[in-house]
């Protein structure tokens, strides 16, 4: 009896998918998960060789960090690494904080204080060098795989040269949209921002609606144009979004990423009226939690298990991240 397709199984024929010039059609998508994970391997490489493992800094750390600087004791008490999607929560609570206890004639307001905030997150990114100078041999892999655009939801430079930056693509409508830089022959997408320019950062609800209206603003643009050809280069993240097959890694994937989950509503609809064997697949990789996890894992994970049904999106849970890692670097026949 023929075995049965599994997930793995799809997204390995996803991944094998490529266009006229060579690179895979599928599109990774990217979080701090990913970063670690190629943190965790360059440690385990220099351990090998009898060198002292590196403690690269995650992003929890850095925004403690960010609420030590600015005497932030309350918001500081609220960063539990156990508690999923509480980052733009927790972001404006450190916006209220400031505004409040630093009352005066000359006081600034909130946004003003989000400005300084964003800046500190930049500064301890830029010189956190030690995460991408041990992730780069995993980044390197990576990269070998051929991928023709990356999106990462992350503010570092990990996936990026040295000397590369992101700049904005004013190729496609809503450019507000479309920070990018090259890697090699690979297109990097920075949906959320970078660290070389501030003030692109995403975090807190003010700078996710903002974004939300230059993805409607790219959106609009694109559905206008007639369906573009498999190989055709598209002009913006959103549009890379809607016509690729996605694999989103390291996302935690809670109801706080408003514009991941704004943009999956909004291509789930886009794609509706495309026959099935037409609409471009999306899978997640995703942890499901231990029995002896607390509730909120568990709590969460089944919230992205039901969100993934409804959307159309395929969710690769695994138990353990060694294999789930495993798994996924057969199904993309990384080696």
């Amino acid at each position: 009896m023929a075995r049965k397709e599994t997930g793995w199984d799809r997204l390995a024929k996803a991944a094998s998918d490529k266009n006229g010039r060579g690179r895979r059609v599928l599109v990774p998508v990217l979080g701090s998960g990913f970063v670690t994970q190629a943190a965790l391997d360059g440690a385990r490489r220099i351990a090998a060789r009898g060198g002292r493992r590196p403690r690269p800094v995650d992003w929890l750390e850095i925004l403690r960090g960010v609420a030590s600087d600015f005497g932030l004791s309350r918001a500081a008490g609220h960063i539990e690494t156990d508690v999923p999607g509480q980052t733009t929560l927790l972001w404006d609570s450190m916006l209220t904080e400031l505004a409040a206890e630093r009352v005066s004639p000359t006081s600034r307001a909130a946004h003003k204080w989000e400005d300084e905030l964003r800046r500190a997150v930049a500064e301890r990114l830029a010189d956190d060098r030690a995460t991408t100078r041990v992730s780069r041999p995993f980044v390197r892999s990576f990269f070998k795989l051929g991928w023709e655009d990356v999106l990462t939801f992350n503010f570092d430079s990990v996936l990026l040269p040295d000397t590369a930056r992101p700049a904005q693509r004013l190729d496609g409508g809503g450019a507000r949209a479309s920070l990018a830089a090259r890697a090699g022959n690979t297109t990097v997408w920075f949906p959320h921002g970078h660290h070389a320019d501030p003030r692109s950062i995403v975090l807190g609800a003010r700078a996710y609606g903002a974004r939300v209206a230059a993805m409607q603003a790219a959106f609009d643009e694109h559905a206008r144009v007639p369906s573009p050809r498999p190989t055709e280069r598209l002009p913006s993240w959103v549009a890379t979004v809607l016509e690729r097959p996605l694999l989103f890694v390291g996302l935690s994937l809670t109801r706080e990423e408003w514009t991941i989950w704004w943009l999956l509503a909004q291509r789930a609809r886009f794609l509706a009226r495309r026959p099935p064997a037409e609409r471009p697949p999306a899978f997640v990789f995703a942890r499901r939690p231990a029995p002896a996890e607390r509730l909120e894992m568990h709590g969460a994970f089944a919230t992205l298990a039901r969100a993934c049904e409804l959307l159309g999106v395929e969710l690769l849970g695994f138990g353990d991240f060694g294999v789930g890692w495993q798994k996924l670097a057969r199904a993309l026949d990384w080696k």
